[in-house]
């Protein structure tokens, strides 16, 4: 840009202008941070989210879930300013000459800027052990109930996550042993939800020759209460003790202990995929023993059609066709979100150099 002023009265203010504005420039490191590390946070995490969409639409069609994380972010800016102006004045020439070109065009501003922002973004495919370690491994018993003990809902808590309680299974059937397992384990839900609430539960960590076990804690107050009594009945477990260690288990174990038979992330995503509508055509529809607590799944609703709504919450296309989930539905955005906070807790990825794609952008 360039600016040419004919006399030296009205160019003495613009260069005072142009070197107060030169010499404001700060940093941008601190507006940079502000404003980006919230949109970069937004990004991936809706990123995550409609990366697990698209997987239980995977599972649900028989096909292997594929994770990539975003495992390094660098955001790289620039800003370049460079002014320069000249002045000569009228009264200091004797040239009749140079008088009169200095009349003619004055003084002389240039002033010239550039910004730059540059995000190189490295993604990890999520392969190998990792892979087997994040969806294949059952998840600890004891991180269920500490976010149990952290005000998470037991109906998400247990309802997907879990496969039986002291021996009895979250399932449901056709068959009246079935369905009076089934009733059982929902009234086991609620006791936990109701004593959760009225904060008779709690939740401690003892460590045990470098391992730590959770166990789980009743309000030592007499009398016990009902809701505590008819959940001690239904688990079989010591009305005489407290503290009640968390194993990890696959039948009804001791009455002094709480024997949990937890299920690992694949089967948690097989029993959410269960809401995904099959495309038109697809023959691979099978039961599915692995279905989450009956309640919970009715409520739960993920839309397929041949285009999505562009205010949904998350939306992805698989095989020409649109899988949605609608952004005021509270009960699926819960429970979707609950499963990436399993994700979350669950991926133990290891410092192993795995293949990576980075990508220039901007």
């Amino acid at each position: 840009m360039t600016i040419r002023l004919r006399s030296s009265a009205l160019f003495k203010p613009a260069l005072i202008m142009l070197l107060l504005t030169l010499g404001a420039c700060t940093s941008i490191g601190p507006n940079a941070i502000r404003e980006d590390q919230v949109d970069y946070a937004d990004s991936i995490g809706h990123a995550a989210t409609r990366q697990l969409l698209l997987n239980l639409v995977r599972v649900r069609h028989r096909e292997v879930p594929s994770f990539i994380a975003v495992s390094q972010l660098v955001a790289s800016y620039g800003v370049e300013y460079r002014g320069e102006a000249s002045l000569s004045f009228v009264d200091r020439v004797t040239s009749a000459l140079q008088r009169q070109t200095l009349k003619e065009h004055g003084g002389r501003v240039l002033a010239a800027g550039s910004y730059s922002d540059r995000p190189t973004i490295t993604y990890t495919p999520l392969r190998g052990a990792d892979a087997a370690r994040l969806l294949l491994n059952p998840i600890p018993p004891g991180v269920l109930f500490a976010l149990l003990a952290s005000d998470q809902p037991a109906h998400l808590v247990l309802g997907i996550p879990v496969a039986a309680i002291n021996g009895i299974r979250n399932t449901t059937g056709d068959r009246q042993e079935l369905i009076r397992e089934g009733e059982q384990f929902r009234e086991i839900i609620g006791l936990f939800d109701q004593l959760s609430s009225e904060e008779r539960l709690a939740l401690r960590f003892v460590e045990d020759n470098g391992t730590r076990q959770a166990h789980l804690v009743f309000a030592d107050r007499n009398p016990a209460g009902p809701r505590e009594n008819r959940l001690r009945q239904l688990l079989d477990l010591d009305a005489s003790r407290h503290d009640i260690p968390i194993v990890f288990g696959l039948g009804k174990g001791q009455s002094s202990e709480l024997s949990i038979h937890t299920r690992s992330m694949i089967e948690v995503m097989r029993a959410l995929s269960q809401v995904v509508p099959l495309r038109s055509g697809f023959r691979g529809e099978t039961g599915n023993d692995l279905n989450p607590v009956d309640p919970l799944l009715s409520n739960v609703r993920i839309y397929a059609g041949r285009s999505a709504p562009s205010d949904a919450f998350a939306a992805v296309s698989h095989r020409g066709r649109w899988y949605w989930i609608d952004q005021d539905d509270v009960e699926t955005i819960e429970l979707v979100s609950f499963v990436m906070l399993l994700l979350n807790i669950a991926d133990t990825t290891s410092s192993t150099q795995l293949p990576i794609v980075t990508i220039p952008s901007g």
